[in-house]
């Protein structure tokens, strides 16, 4: 909108400040001619009235009464027209309007009222114009920064810039992934319960919310009835029309991007998930000229299997968004087999404790249900051997928990696995008829058919493999239940 000290300097002799004699820069949202003694009925606050003074009787209460009810309306300013009724400007009104703090304009005689009215309405639209070539500017700037190699970073400094005020990306638990300028991330944190009340509202529900001295704005992102995250904006109150615009688009742009990185990650997880079903299933020669093939960095030779279960109302995907992160660094990547209810990674072991952080977070914080069981270290030809008995270890893990079967207290019983994948000679067997015999040399070999000192080197290597002394009784019920469970004794 126009200002009124504008309109004066450009209308010139044809709209001269009494009082004050410097207008101030106050808004005019109108030009609006009116010879009644209440035009307020008529006028919306904001206008510069238009009047020849012909209601005007000279009586200085009338006239106090009349400047008053234009000043508590929030009228702009009084332009009255001299020449008609009025040669100069009634010393009546120019003390009362001075009283009741409303600026005096004189439209001095020829000049048309239409003058003014024309005067303003030129402005006004330029005013428009130039206030739609800065949003198609702003809109043009947030376009060219999502197209550019670091799209979130660049779209949320555009923003922010844009809106006078601070923008903030987040993902859909509330966690700040990009804000600009960083002295506003403490805002952008204070906004998490805001964020979990929408994400229970639905995907696209948006709020508008007070935090200080700022207005935010908080808009999900969503692509496919997805939610991916939010965006949260604050600036100086009241945020305008052509700002919250520009919000929009920001949110269509960086909902675009989510989508288009969610496309990319599928498509390399479909490219893992063909190595590690090849791996899995023990083909280790195809599982590596298919990771050449697709341009995959080489498996681990030695890695730690890791099953998932038990997530409800999510899906593998949002498993591995969190676990990527922990796993994915310095040109390695996280081959997992994701079906509807079960999921099975291969981790570096180097990458073991990152990952067991990032399943107690997301536990503890979104998936209450899950259930995981962390294998021991191993090596590609050994997993089809290991991955059933993890997967009958899966199956007793209580809601909630990580069980990791390489810690110093995880029960020997479930670590058969070790037993199982051993290819040199049958250590089950040995220790099976070790355990059956009660520990007696000569019985436990004539059972098998070998000699004594052949079961004492393969009982060792088996005591070796479980880090475990068989002779335990604890150990020995253990293993032998176990053996029992899994028809192996």
């Amino acid at each position: 909108m126009p200002a009124l000290d504008d309109l004066v300097r450009l209308l010139g002799a044809d709209l001269e400040p009494v009082a004050p004699a410097d207008p101030p820069a106050r808004e005019v949202t109108g030009v609006h001619v009116s010879e009644l003694t209440d035009p307020t009925p008529y006028l919306a606050g904001g206008e510069l009235l238009l009047t020849t003074g012909m209601g005007l009787t000279g009586q200085t209460a009338q006239a106090r009464a009349y400047a008053a009810r234009l000043a508590a309306h929030g009228v702009t300013a009084l332009g009255i027209g001299l020449g008609p009724v009025h040669r100069t400007v009634p010393e009546t009104l120019l003390r009362v309007c001075e009283s009741a703090g409303l600026p005096l304009l004189a439209v001095p005689a020829p000049t048309p009222f239409l003058t003014v009215a024309r005067t303003y309405w030129s402005l006004t639209a330029a005013a428009g114009q130039e206030e739609l070539s800065a949003a198609l500017g702003a809109h043009r700037d947030l376009v060219r920064s999502a197209a550019g190699p670091d799209p979130v970073r660049a779209v949320v400094r555009t923003l922010a810039g844009a809106v006078e005020g601070w923008a903030a990306q987040l993902t859909p638990q509330g966690e700040v992934v990009e804000v600009w300028p960083r002295e506003h991330r403490d805002s952008a944190r204070r906004i998490a319960a805001e964020v979990a009340r929408l994400r229970v509202a639905g995907p696209h529900s948006s709020a508008t919310f007070p935090l200080g001295g700022d207005d935010v704005v908080l808009q999900p992102l969503v692509g496919r009835g997805r939610l991916s995250g939010f965006v949260a904006t604050g600036c100086p109150r009241p945020m305008k029309a052509p700002d919250r615009q520009l919000v929009l688009t920001a949110c269509a742009l960086l909902a675009l991007q989510s989508e288009q990185r969610r496309r990319d990650t599928a498509g390399a997880r479909t490219a893992r998930d063909c190595v590690a079903r090849l791996l899995l299933a023990g083909h280790l020669d195809a599982a590596r000229a298919l990771a050449a093939d697709l341009g995959l960095p080489a498996v681990a030779p030695r890695v730690r299997p890791l099953g998932l279960t038990g997530w409800t109302d999510a899906g593998p995907d949002d498993v591995l968004d969190a676990l990527e992160p922990a796993a994915v660094h310095d040109g390695r990547h996280l081959p997992a087999v994701a079906e509807p209810d079960e999921l099975w990674a291969l981790v570096a072991p180097r990458d073991a404790d990152a990952v067991r952080d990032a399943l107690r977070r997301l536990t503890a914080e979104r998936l209450p249900n899950l259930r995981a069981v962390l294998g021991p270290e191993t090596g590609q030809a050994e997993l089809r051997h290991r991955v059933p008995v993890l997967r009958r270890a899966l199956a007793d893990v209580p809601a909630g928990t990580l069980r990791d079967l390489a810690a110093p207290d995880a029960p020997v019983a479930v670590r058969l696995d070790v037993l199982l994948s051993y290819r040199r000679t049958d250590l089950v067997g040995a220790v099976a008829a070790y355990l059956r015999r009660r520990g007696h040399w000569e019985r436990a070999a004539a059972d098998l058919g070998v000699h004594r000192n052949t079961l004492r080197h393969r009982v060792a290597t088996a005591t070796r493999l479980l880090e475990a002394d068989l002779d335990d009784p604890d150990v020995a019920s253990r293993l032998w239940l176990a053996l029992r469970e899994n028809g192996l004794a």
